[in-house]
């Protein structure tokens, strides 16, 4: 009934644990879970390894990584209705039977986002509790390294797109899942423990990826108010300078530089007025700039008259 599709890059030690893990795991839900295992063209011993340790897991290896499209070679040869999707360093830990029950009482539901925790089972230290997903939200996308997608959507709408290569992956599909016609549901029984490897993550990638393609996503979908959620993408982008110094100023401008040359050579396809709205109401970078000033007011607010 499920396909858990890891996508690896240089991480032979990271996989090989999740591969472990989830092996136990499985003995534990009353379906079949097949391991699909896409290596990213790694240049350590990665696919070599899992020969030789797992010989009964689906291994595609590649000779070019295409970034996080690499995980469409897994969709592609996956066998089964839905498709748990997972980093090289996460893994699950809890909810994965019943968030299938959960889908398949209510097909309406494109993908389940699990809640993702550390290693202590802890969540974002970062993430304020106003911004924080509960269960059963309608959200706009997932944590890619932890959620189920059904299988009937991959089949209607494909996979990720191919020139997001880093982050923001999720949105994107996401944006689509919902033009489709199916719905995002967040399901904190469902958790997944991401180990968050220090191997191929640089926090440059991140600023420079995650401003590009939240800002191609607007142009790529969006028609209404389109220039104004440009400008909020960006500048909600550069609140990240505050927490992380003036590097990361630069990274972001690096990004919206790299989104301006990109334009041009994305086809727009422009989704449902509804669709837009739903999006830009619940993303957090399209949101009003000073939106905190706001949610600090009505706080002070309700202390005055309490």
């Amino acid at each position: 009934m499920v396909s858990a599709i890891i996508l690896s890059y240089n991480r032979c030690e990271d996989v090989l644990f999740t591969i472990n893990i989830l092996k136990t795991y499985r003995k534990t839900v009353p379906f079949e879970v097949e391991i699909v295992v896409v290596d990213n063209a790694s240049i350590d011993d990665t696919s070599a390894q899992i020969r030789q340790l797992h010989p009964d897991v689906t291994l595609v290896t590649k000779k070019v990584n295409n970034g996080i499209a690499g995980w469409n070679e897994g969709f592609k040869i996956a066998k089964h209705k839905y498709f748990l999707v997972l980093d090289d360093d996460s893994h699950i830990h809890a909810g994965l039977a019943e968030g299938i029950v959960f889908m398949e009482a209510n097909t309406q539901i494109g993908i389940l986002a699990f809640e993702t925790v550390d290693i202590n089972l802890k969540m974002d230290v970062f993430l304020k509790d106003d911004d924080a997903w509960k269960d059963g939200d309608s959200i706009t996308g997932f944590i890619g390294c932890g959620a189920v997608i059904r299988k009937q959507l991959y089949d209607q709408i494909g996979g990720y797109a191919d020139w997001i290569y880093l982050y923001t992956h999720e949105f994107e599909y996401g944006i689509r899942c919902l033009a489709a016609g199916y719905l995002i549901q967040f399901f904190s029984k469902g958790i997944v423990v991401h180990r968050v490897s220090k191997v191929n993550r640089l926090s440059k990638n991140m600023r420079v990826y995650a401003t590009r393609n939240e800002l191609e996503i607007i142009n790529k979908y969006f028609t209404k108010h389109k220039t104004m959620y440009l400008f909020r993408t960006f500048f909600n982008n550069l609140k990240f300078v505050k927490r992380e110094g003036f590097k990361s100023g630069f990274y972001i401008l690096k990004g919206a530089y790299q989104f301006l040359i990109l334009r041009n050579k994305i086809p727009l396809s422009p989704v449902s007025i509804e669709v837009q709205e739903f999006y830009a109401r619940n993303f957090w970078s399209t949101k009003p700039f000073f939106q905190f000033l706001k949610t600090r007011f009505n706080k002070f607010s309700k202390k005055l008259k309490a």
